[in-house]
């Protein structure tokens, strides 16, 4: 087993914990005495086959991953064609990949759609008059002509509504919190 170690735009394919320490050593940016051997080591002991992330600092980390590689290419390889078929994705018959979200967002299919979203609700505060955002989910049945559609017309109606304050985000349409179903014409 080898580890893969990387830090922004560092990084190496090394066989020890030793060799991780003395990587992440040669890096400028790194203060060595931030970085916790413990939790490396029973990271590396350990039968965990998730990557681990330590701390650099408040806002950075570095990550080691374990793997079978022998080389630093192998394993850029290895990672480049998991990325390209990640676990679920499903072939067509046919061989081609799955649709991407762009374009089933686009398929013009006109008829009736369960659609929703998570939306950060802007909300009063208590003290100050300051404002909080809240995860506010929001699903309907509506009439429209794609999924594109569908979100359009959700986000014009929660912006058309009096208790939706207008200081509320909306997600993505193209995000992990809009999803959208065909039900029939």
């Amino acid at each position: 087993m080898n580890l893969y170690v990387r830090f922004f735009d560092y990084e190496a394919l090394v066989p020890t914990e030793e060799a991780v320490i003395d990587f992440l050593a040669t890096i400028p940016q790194i203060r060595m005495e931030s970085i916790s051997e413990k939790k490396l080591h029973k990271y590396v002991e350990g039968d965990s086959a998730y990557p681990f992330k330590g701390k650099v600092d408040d806002r950075n980390y570095f990550i080691v991953i374990k793997t079978e590689a022998n080389t630093l290419e192998e394993f850029l390889v290895a990672q480049q064609e998991i990325n390209q078929h990640p676990v679920g994705s499903t072939k067509k018959q046919s061989g081609e990949m799955p649709m991407s979200r762009e374009n089933m967002l686009a398929i013009e299919r006109e008829g009736w759609y369960e659609a929703g979203l998570v939306f950060k609700r802007a909300m009063p505060g208590n003290e100050n008059r300051k404002f909080q955002y809240v995860d506010t989910p929001f699903r309907v049945r509506l009439k429209a002509k794609s999924g594109l559609h569908c979100y359009t017309r959700i986000v014009e109606h929660l912006k058309a509504r009096p208790e939706v304050d207008p200081r509320s985000q909306y997600p993505s349409v193209k995000g992990k919190n809009f999803h959208f179903r065909f039900l029939e014409e």
